[in-house]
């Protein structure tokens, strides 16, 4: 193989590993905020693992926005406790498919007897919530945490309490992200 040759068909390979780089790895910034509360972290694009999330806070009266160290430690602490759980969050809902919320009675019949399945998957809405997926589309992303911080700090959230405590916050918040990524059932 002569020199040029050899050289051209590097670079088709460097190019073809860079693009498998941006398609399949890397890391990807994603943002999501509400009226009083905005979050930013880095997202794995392999494993969908979540990292630094910053949380900022609107000041009052302002367009001003400031970081709320303060949560974002705690968002940070809790997501590093859920994500060792994930693995075994995810097999275990995949193996309790028939009574999700674990009150004895099959999710089909549930839903027949008129509980809200409103994406027809067959899982209990109440389900999918409480594991984060706060818009139903089988994946615990940014469109969840947007809606999570529309109910920050109000007391009995309708969605977002991912801790049962009657508020959203940042331990909320570091549940959902710990819990980022497709849900499997």
């Amino acid at each position: 193989m002569d020199g040029n040759r050899k050289i051209g068909l590097v670079a088709v390979v460097a190019m073809t590993a860079l693009a498998a780089q941006i398609t399949l790895g890397g890391t990807q910034s994603f943002g999501a905020a509400g009226s009083k509360r905005r979050v930013a972290a880095q997202v794995e694009t392999t494993t969908l693992a979540v990292s630094s999330p910053i949380v900022e806070r609107k000041v009052e009266g302002t367009e001003t926005w400031v970081v709320d160290s303060q949560e974002s430690v705690s968002a940070e602490i809790d997501m590093v406790l859920e994500e060792p759980f994930k693995p075994i969050i995810e097999i275990a809902t995949a193996l309790t498919t028939t009574d999700c919320n674990d009150n004895g009675t099959p999710d089909g019949t549930e839903i027949s007897n008129g509980a809200a399945d409103a994406d027809g998957d067959g899982i209990l809405d109440s389900c999918e919530y409480a594991i984060g997926d706060l818009n139903l589309n089988g994946v615990v992303d940014s469109q969840d945490v947007s809606i999570l911080l529309g109910w920050w700090g109000l007391p009995n959230p309708v969605y977002g309490d991912l801790t049962g405590d009657g508020v959203v916050d940042a331990r909320d918040l570091g549940v959902m992200l710990g819990r980022f990524g497709a849900i499997v059932w």
